[in-house]
């Protein structure tokens, strides 16, 4: 099965009124990649950092497929990645990429997952998809 990370700017611009989702809108793009996760369609891999950062981020949850996301981060459906960090060599391969050192923890979670897609919203990693591709077979979707 496919997998999937979230950063955690994506969950929390997700957390929204579902009365502003209008069909291909930024809202209804971010909700939707979350609903891959909520239907099956895909597992969400996330680590102890990512953790921290959707709670402090999204404290109340404004609509279902928040809830839905929050109650698969405590089911088995979630593949929990021990690490938070880059290994030394994961670390030269994400400067190479330009990849925010900042945001370093959204790469480990990623690391040997399956046809993983990192979902993001800052411009500085949008920017990073073709390197990222090339150099950890990671798709990013960049949805600004």
């Amino acid at each position: 099965m496919d997998e999937c990370v979230f950063d955690a700017s994506f969950v929390r611009l997700a957390n929204d009124s579902l009365f502003g989702e209008k069909l291909g809108n930024l809202l209804n793009r971010r909700l939707n990649a979350m609903r891959t996760v909520v239907d099956g369609d895909c597992r969400i891999r996330c680590n102890s950092k990512l953790l921290t950062e959707y709670s402090a981020q999204v404290r109340d949850h404004r609509n279902d497929v928040i809830e839905q996301f929050f109650s698969l981060l405590d089911s088995q459906e979630t593949v929990w990645v021990k690490r938070s960090t880059l290994s030394r060599q994961d670390k030269n391969k994400a400067n190479k990429c330009r990849w925010p050192t900042h945001d370093q923890h959204v790469l480990a979670a990623a690391i040997g997952g399956n046809a993983v897609v990192i979902h993001v919203t800052e411009d500085a990693l949008g920017l990073c998809a073709t390197s990222v591709r090339r150099i950890f077979g990671f798709h990013i979707n960049h949805v600004a």
